[in-house]
């Protein structure tokens, strides 16, 4: 057998390590209710590229494999994404693309390039009814994260292969992630990868850290053992290296990546490593066991190294990879660094204690320039203004009461609104970029050129007002547009109001005789003669494939945008008109019970077995296991009691015995919210909701007017 022959049957034989790890994390978890009538191999692999796709998410995310399991959206017009996944603490979006091969051999090309990107630009233009059930599912969050300032896309490429991606299809995502934005982070996971998460899977999750602390650090052992000192940051950079996110298991969240306030981290650590210590808040560990080894003497505050069993890193995450981070690039600054860090012993400590710590070390309030503007005068002045020349309220510290849109407005509402009618259509850009660009208080800051010159309370309400009227227009406008058009209504709002203050709102806005309620009364139709010319230019200047959202995070583009709009508006004969059309109304996906008894899916008297999730498993498993027929039921063809349950011969509707069978279970922890279809199976076939989700899909398929994208 020659070398080649040899690389791939161990590629192979990786592959199949690879598949059973999926088979143990996923089996009954994976939605394959649209496989139900292709063969047992069409399954397989489809459960293998699907498994791959949530384990990518589980990976990079930290979410749980139920979680994971339940992004999948592989299918029938998913437009290339195979599943949708979120970030537990910040505004973060995850589209992957996963790709199977029994031989690890795949590959990712151009073409698979092109279907994520087109996929990307579909939810970018909230084109969500061209999607399939599962991606329309997500619809409302994803839709709420890309109008986020603050959000960041993540393009993740799972690959069962050695050699990932082609170089062309890499240049492509890498453009593409260029065109949306900084806010977008490319990330590629190929067999390597899945064979280490496989056998880190079989090995225990116990961490162990050693600790060095060379003196000055305090003890105490009531109520739980406790040591708290400076560490030094080339240390720390090894922990991150040696366990990776293991470090982070009780962690709310796992390593963000370079974001702006981690890079900061990194460029303390290089230009004052001294003053590490000063700046940073710290990092919070907790272990199952705290060993001390002194260097002499053993008293408190003598150089002592401390030996960690079990340990997680529950605060700090960011600050523990920005230095792992900082190490890589400025290894002799880091080493000039410490960072404080608190360990904390878990032996003896009540249930529930860890995740109290990891809560509260969690949830402290962040200082940014926001805060800062509450020691300007200018900011209390202009309080003042507002209390005597408007009797209204004007708040600018963090916390204080945000009054009543008719009795006063905040510093935050002011300043995008103020933004929208500087005659720098640049300054509408940053508001939609992150309204933290507002406070930056430079020379030639946003915050400088806003409030540097005090306006006046006058001028603010006014500037407030047209801003609300605006908002308030274009959310009667919204529902009767559709896609693109929508997503620039949504996502042009701060330029779509500084093009209405460049046609009407500059005049007189410091003039108390002004007519100013009159001018309110015309923003309905300023705004749809603004968004009638800005639409088509949106295509017009930066093309039909470009992304809403960068277009209007963008300065030179606002500029740009803004100046060709003018220019449009300017010549009242040939000025479009806005199409307006009443969008069709969703269909609303009837439940699963009613589904299944209108297509008489299932027989009457077919054996249906509740097979529990992992945690119900472990609450009330052992309350199940004393009488067998707890498990079962058989079907009845009536919608609102369809389970006839095998302990007692009562009939239940699908949700209803699973809320009776915890409750006889006595398991008092069990949810509010329940999701029966997906427990309920029918062996051999999968779970109601699959069986429900096939029908409701193949109607869709019948319904629909325009030939559908295969998936393959």
């Amino acid at each position: 057998m020659g070398a080649g022959e040899n690389a791939g049957t161990a590629r192979g034989q990786v592959a199949e390590v690879i598949r059973d790890f999926l088979t143990r994390e996923y089996a009954g978890l994976i939605d394959l209710g649209d496989m139900h009538q292709r063969s047992t191999f069409e399954s397989e692999q489809v459960f293998a590229s699907r498994a791959l796709a949530a384990v990518s998410l589980q990976l990079l995310t930290g979410c749980s494999p139920d979680e994971a399991a339940a992004s999948i959206t592989d299918g029938r017009d998913d437009q290339g994404i195979d599943a949708i996944g979120y970030s537990s603490s910040a505004p973060d979006l995850w589209l992957v693309q996963a790709k199977w091969s029994d031989r690890g051999t795949a590959g990712f090309g151009v073409d698979g390039a092109l279907k994520l990107l087109h996929g990307l630009r579909q939810l970018d233009n909230r084109d969500f009814d061209r999607f399939n059930n599962r991606v329309q599912r997500h619809a409302a969050r994803v839709r709420d994260i890309l109008e986020s300032p603050e959000c960041r896309v993540h393009l993740v490429v799972a690959v069962m292969g050695e050699q990932a991606t082609k170089e062309q299809a890499r240049r492509l995502i890498e453009q593409a992630a260029a065109d949306f934005g900084s806010e977008v982070e490319c990330h590629v996971l190929a067999l390597p990868d899945f064979h280490s998460a496989a056998h880190q899977s079989s090995l225990p999750r116990s961490v162990e850290l050693v600790a060095t602390l060379p003196g000055s650090w305090l003890a105490r052992d009531f109520p739980h053992r406790a040591v708290v000192g400076l560490v030094d940051a080339g240390e720390v950079a090894l922990w991150y290296e040696e366990h990776g996110a293991r470090l982070f298991d009780r962690n709310i969240r796992n390593p963000l990546g370079m974001t702006p306030p981690n890079l900061g981290i990194v460029e303390t650590l290089r230009a004052a490593p001294e003053n590490f210590w000063c700046f940073n808040n710290g990092i919070t560990v907790l272990c199952d066991s705290i060993k001390t080894e002194f260097f002499s003497r053993p008293v408190e505050g003598a150089p002592v190294r401390l030996r960690l069993t079990g340990a997680t890193v529950v605060n700090g995450a960011q600050t523990v990879a920005s230095i792992y981070y900082a190490h890589d690039t400025y290894p002799e600054n880091v080493v000039r660094a410490s960072v404080q860090v608190r360990f904390i012993s878990l032996a003896n400590a009540p249930e529930g204690f860890a995740r109290s710590v990891g809560v509260a070390t969690n949830t402290q309030h962040h200082t940014g320039s926001r805060d800062f503007v509450a020691l300007d005068d200018v900011q209390g002045h202009i309080r003042d203004d507002f209390r005597t020349s408007l009797d209204k309220e004007y708040v600018f510290r963090r916390g204080e009461l945000v009054p009543t849109p008719a009795a006063g407005c905040s510093v935050e509402e002011a300043a995008v609104a103020l933004a929208c009618g500087h005659p720098d259509a640049s300054l509408s850009a940053l508001g939609n970029a992150s309204t933290e660009r507002l406070w930056e208080a430079t020379s030639e800051g946003a915050y400088t050129r806003l409030f540097g010159r005090q306006p006046s309370a006058l001028q603010i309400w006014r500037s407030v007002l047209l801003l609300r009227a605006v908002r308030e227009a274009l959310h009667e406008l919204r529902p009767r547009l559709n896609g693109r058009s929508a997503a620039i209504a949504e996502r042009g709002t701060l330029l779509v109001t500084h093009l209405v203050f460049r046609l009407r709102g500059a005049e007189g806005i410091d003039d108390p005789d002004a007519e100013w309620d009159q001018l309110l009364d015309e923003v309905p139709g300023l705004v749809r003669s603004v968004l009638a010319a800005l639409i088509p230019l949106v295509d017009d200047l930066f093309g039909r494939n470009s992304f809403v959202a960068t277009t209007f995070r963008e300065t030179g583009r606002c500029h740009q945008l803004a100046e060709a709009a003018l220019h449009t508006l300017a010549d009242v004969e040939r000025t479009p008109q806005l199409v307006v059309a009443s969008p069709p109304k969703p269909r609303r996906r009837p439940g699963s019970a009613r589904l299944l008894v209108a297509h008489r899916r299932i027989l009457d008297g077919t054996q249906v077995l509740y097979q529990p999730g992992s945690v119900e498993e472990a609450a009330i498993g052992h309350w199940l296991d004393e009488d067998p027929l707890r498990y079962l039921a058989t079907w009845n063809n009536d919608a609102r009691q369809p389970l006839r349950w095998a302990a007692d011969g009562s009939l239940y509707s699908i949700n209803g015995l699973i809320r009776h069978i915890w409750q006889r279970a006595d398991w008092r922890e069990a949810w509010s919210a329940v999701q029966g279809p997906r427990y309920w199976v029918i062996p051999g076939e999968g779970s109601l909701s699959d069986l429900a989700e096939a029908l409701w899909e193949s109607e869709a398929l019948q319904d629909a007017e325009v030939p559908r994208d295969t998936g393959e």
